[in-house]
């Protein structure tokens, strides 16, 4: 089960947080000669990419990628990778290697081998993977009741990145599949909000993974997973 953190700001926590991510960059460096990360868009880490992007490594040996894109053009309002290069990929952190999920096809279905050939060159395990969670339990953009969700959660699967397309959510998506979200050194949950607790208090109770995905990451033994949570 995993490790529930809890901190009285926001700041206190991306603080902690980016601290505790560099440092497993800088390990993994030290060890190995490089690092990868593995991020998740949208609004709630923004602030933690900034802190993270003002620590001192060498971002030049860290690969960088996301766990789910939208498919849409990389200047568009929604894209995951849009947040991240203005948020995260500034100053020496554009130094590190960036493999982007969306590619110039028309839809995700059909970029899929493109971004199977693309994740190729991520070397895992990663380092850090870092999360978020819907009000659904979904992560990444493996959404409940999603057609291709059980490719995509297929422990058994080779394949890194499946094309979904949520009914309860809008845009086709591109997500890293569980077995590579799995294959990291560490897990972080980022959650803010008493209604995110809500739900992951709900998750914790239950076991049925496709009703809330996030389960397969809160139930596994094969990483350790810390829930980092603020109001």
């Amino acid at each position: 089960m995993a490790n529930f953190v809890e901190f009285s700001g926001a700041a206190a926590l991306n603080q902690n947080l980016s601290g505790k991510m560099a440092d497993a960059l800088r390990q993994g460096i030290a060890e190995r000669g490089q690092a990868t990360l593995i991020v998740s868009g949208g609004r709630t880490p923004l602030e933690l990419f900034r802190h993270l992007s003002r620590q001192e490594l060498d971002w030049s040996r860290v690969t960088i990628t996301l766990a789910d894109e939208r498919w849409v053009t990389r200047d568009h309002g929604s894209s995951n990778e849009k947040m991240v290069r203005n948020s995260l990929l500034q100053g020496e952190v554009a130094k590190a290697t960036f493999i982007a999920l969306k590619n110039a096809a028309t839809t995700a279905a059909e970029g899929e081998a493109q971004t199977e050939e693309a994740l190729a060159a991520l070397f895992l395990p990663a380092d850090v993977t870092l999360l978020g969670m819907g009000d659904d339990g979904h992560i990444a953009s493996l959404f409940p009741g999603s057609a291709n969700l059980p490719q995509a959660m297929d422990l058994q699967s080779t394949r890194r990145c499946v094309a979904i397309t949520p009914i309860t959510a809008p845009l086709e998506r591109m997500t890293l599949t569980l077995p590579v979200i799995l294959d990291s050194r560490r897990i972080y949950l980022l959650l803010a909000g008493e209604a995110k607790r809500e739900v992951y208090e709900r998750a914790e109770k239950g076991t049925d993974q496709n009703d809330m995905p996030v389960r397969a990451v809160l139930n596994q033994q094969q990483t350790p997973v810390e829930v980092y949570w603020t109001a």
